[in-house]
C-alpha cells in the first residue's frame, strides 16, 4: 500500500524549488539593480531585468519567464568581450516553434553557451557558477518537459531537484559578487 506521504513529497520538493528559484532571480535581480546605482550600463540593466522577470514568472506566469530567458542572454551577448554575438536571433527563431517547458530548455540553453564563451573569452572563472547554474535550470526544463510524456512523467520531479541545486548554485554566485562587492565600496570609502 502506497502512503500519502509518496503523493505529499513530490509537492513539497516542486514547490521549494519554485520558492528557492524565485528567491535566488530576486536576489540576482537585486545584485545587478545594485551596480546600476554605481554606475548605469545597458548590459547590466537587461540582466537586472532578466532576473527580475525570471522571480516574477515563477510567481506569475510562464510567458514571462521566457522574455526573462531571453533578457538575460541579451545582456550577456551584447557584452563587447562577447564572440558570440552571432547568435543572438536564435530566440526569435525559437519562439514561434517552441512552447512551455522545451521554450524554456532552449532559452536557458543559449544563455549558458553565452555565460560559459563570455567565461572562456575574459577567463572570468566566476561566471562559471553561474554557467553552472543555468545549465542545471536547461536540465532542469528538460526533465519538466517530460512532464508530458506518458512513460516518463516520474522523471519530471528530477527537475525540481535541479532547480533546487541551481538555486543553490546562484545564490551562492550572487552571494560570492555581494561580498566581493562590498570589500571594493570600503575600500573606495576608505581611500576618500
Amino acid at each position: 500500500m502506497v502512503s500519502l506521504d509518496f503523493f505529499i513529497f513530490p509537492e513539497v520538493i516542486k514547490s521549494t524549488s519554485f520558492l528557492l528559484s524565485a528567491t535566488s532571480f530576486f536576489f540576482l535581480a537585486a545584485i545587478f539593480g545594485d551596480a546600476l546605482f554605481v554606475r548605469f550600463d545597458l548590459k547590466t540593466f537587461i540582466k537586472f531585468l532578466g532576473f527580475l522577470i525570471l522571480g516574477l514568472s515563477v510567481i506569475l506566469n510562464s510567458w514571462m519567464m521566457a522574455v526573462g530567458f531571453v533578457l538575460i542572454f541579451v545582456g550577456f551577448i551584447i557584452d563587447p568581450l562577447s564572440k558570440a554575438k552571432f547568435i543572438m536571433p536564435l530566440p526569435i527563431v525559437f519562439f514561434p516553434f517552441l512552447t512551455d517547458h522545451i521554450l524554456f530548455f532552449v532559452l536557458s540553453l543559449i544563455t549558458t553557451v553565452a555565460v560559459f564563451q563570455l567565461a572562456y573569452v575574459t577567463k572570468h572563472q566566476d561566471f562559471i557558477p553561474l554557467g553552472v547554474g543555468f545549465t542545471l535550470i536547461s536540465v532542469g526544463e528538460y526533465f519538466y518537459h517530460l512532464e508530458n510524456v506518458e512513460q516518463l512523467k516520474q522523471l519530471a520531479l528530477a527537475g525540481s531537484f535541479l532547480y533546487l541545486f541551481a538555486s543553490l548554485i546562484l545564490l551562492g554566485w550572487g552571494w560570492s559578487y555581494l561580498v566581493l562587492r562590498l570589500k571594493n565600496r570600503l575600500k573606495f570609502i576608505q581611500t576618500r
